[in-house]
């Protein structure tokens, strides 16, 4: 139990020392580009904008994963980087250069055989009790001394037993924050893994469409250049167009859609589809739900998911017009229309497994 709390209490100590200064540093970031997003609207390609708010979603990603290794002590979490709290993990003892306690106990390799050692005796300022080589403080039965990582000729400090021990014995307050971490993830990621799971169920019971809308599919992607296997399915009458699936892609389209605005927005709404399928839209949509679990705690991560789904639909669109072009100026509009036959919006079941 004692082993069990120690490793807690160091991984807690590495958690906050790696969580309080990213949530600063997120926080100053996503104000800075959800600012600059906002500047450059109507100036900049909502494609460029897209990317450079997802960036965030690779910041918060790729950082701890740099803490293990961090390339300058200048990172936020450079000087407390998981890496050097992971080394210290494990019963060490730290003996003084040149004391008689640098003596390796039964079955411990001599650290003197590893390393070239620049003195071959202790200094001869340093009084030896005997043939042992033992301190007298250990020849006393007193608790060993722990040295610190100073310079040299740094007098050892002496750590009390009841002190030691009632710190061992006990969950730091950083120990308690990581395991309430622990159960946050676990919690937020079985939720979800389970809501995801029966959106899934759900979207296998969507009847497959007739052969004249996987005719007008067959077309769409042929415009579109996406190739690979898309499945079209219609789902109930005023459901939102959707399209799921990371490995094979299903959209689904609303039943009343073709026959209540014909085939032509039936075709737009598909050029949009498959232009999320073409952006790999997908696959980031799948990453900010995994930034959602583990930071969970941050409100801020709701905002920039919001919008990156604003931006998404933009980019898609612009994706669509530069692919096919918009001839008759109108399908901005046709797009509209067809939000005007959708009741209901989609679960937000919806948005873990596919984009809208």
């Amino acid at each position: 139990m004692e082993w069990i709390l120690t490793q807690v209490n160091m991984m807690g100590k590495a958690f906050v020392g790696l969580t309080v200064p990213m949530l600063l540093t997120s926080t100053v970031l996503i104000g800075l580009v959800l600012l600059a997003e906002s500047v450059l609207r109507g100036r900049v390609r909502a494609g460029l904008r897209y990317w450079l708010v997802t960036c965030i979603l690779a910041y918060l990603v790729l950082i701890p994963l740099l803490s293990f290794n961090p390339p300058s002590t200048h990172w936020p979490t450079g000087g407390g980087s998981l890496l050097a709290i992971v080394r210290g993990w494990g019963p060490q003892t730290a003996y003084a250069e040149g004391s008689p306690d640098a003596t390796p106990r039964v079955g411990e390799p001599d650290p003197t055989s590893l390393t070239p050692s620049r003195h071959t005796h202790a200094p001869l300022s340093q009084p030896t009790t005997g043939q042992s080589g033992l301190s007298p403080a250990t020849d006393r039965g007193q608790e060993p001394f722990q040295t610190t990582s100073g310079g040299a000729g740094e007098r050892p400090r002496l750590l009390p037993p009841a002190t030691a021990q009632a710190s061992r014995d006990r969950l730091s307050w950083q120990g308690a924050l990581f395991l309430l971490w622990c159960a946050g993830v676990a919690i937020v990621g079985v939720v979800l893994i389970c809501r995801a799971r029966g959106a899934c169920k759900r979207l296998e019971c969507v009847p497959a469409a007739n052969n004249l809308m996987n005719d007008i599919l067959i077309y769409c992607r042929r415009r579109m250049g996406v190739h690979g296997t898309v499945r079209l399915k219609v789902g109930p009458a005023g459901t939102r167009p959707a399209v799921c699936g990371l490995i094979r892609p299903v959209i689904v389209v609303p039943r009343n859609l073709a026959p209540t605005l014909g085939s032509r927005h039936l075709r737009d709404v598909l050029f949009h589809q498959l232009a999320h399928i073409k952006r790999h839209d997908l696959w980031v949509n799948l990453a900010q739900n995994v930034v959602q679990v583990l930071y969970f705690y941050n409100p801020l991560i709701l905002v920039v998911n919001a919008a990156i789904r604003r931006l998404r639909e933009e980019a898609a669109n612009e994706t669509v017009l530069a692919k096919i072009g918009d001839p008759d100026h109108r399908y901005a509009q046709r797009l509209t229309e067809v939000q005007t036959i959708t009741l209901r919006d989609p679960p937000p079941s919806l948005y873990l497994i596919g984009v809208a």
